[in-house]
């Protein structure tokens, strides 16, 4: 698995676009994004009930493949320019051995390498390493930032499988929604 510290010439590159890297942290996105939708399984929002009786504990699994699939054209469009941010911050010790324990040896040594200064941002050097930072969402273990500056685009994992995409343009919304949608999955605006 390949993953790197971004250079000082990417994370310059990616501040001038993106502005902040902790996009999760955003309390109105709509003042940095002008193009917001939620990446989700389901076309619409569930209700209560709905919700209760589809989130089951096999819903992650089912639907895992979706994601994977969709990250992986995503980079590949990207021409292997993705990022990583890897907020440090909050994290317990508890929680940092439960999300260890979860893992094999070679993902578990890597999370502990992305854990070992204090930068957060990381450029996705391969598939597997990609397929590895994409699960750790999907498992809900660890939620990323994932930055792909040449659609001007942040997808953010989060629970129950509803990613916020948030792109600056319109032309990099689009061609994101069209390879969500080509795996599957959809956008909610």
């Amino acid at each position: 698995m390949k993953v790197e510290l971004a250079t000082n010439e990417e994370i310059d590159m990616l501040h001038s676009k993106f502005k902040k890297f902790n996009t999760h942290l955003l309390e109105e996105p709509s003042k940095v994004y002008n193009h917001i939708g939620i990446m989700d399984v389901y076309d619409r929002v569930l209700d209560e009930e709905e919700a209760s009786e589809l989130l089951k504990r096999s819903h992650n699994f089912k639907y895992s493949e979706k994601f994977v699939s969709t990250f992986t054209n995503l980079f590949h469009i990207e021409e292997n320019e993705v990022y990583v941010n890897i907020y440090k911050k909050g994290m317990k010790k508890e929680r940092f051995k439960y999300i260890l324990s979860c893992l094999n040896q070679v993902e578990a040594n890597l999370f502990r390498k992305l854990f070992s200064n204090s930068k957060g941002i990381y450029k996705i050097g391969d598939m597997e390493a990609l397929n590895f930072l994409t699960k750790l969402s999907v498992d809900e273990l660890y939620f990323a930032n994932f930055f792909f500056p040449s659609m001007d685009t942040v997808i953010i994992g989060n629970y129950e499988l509803s990613f916020p995409v948030y792109s600056k343009t319109k032309i990099g919304f689009k061609k994101c929604k069209d390879i969500i949608e080509e795996n599957g999955l959809f956008i909610r605006q």
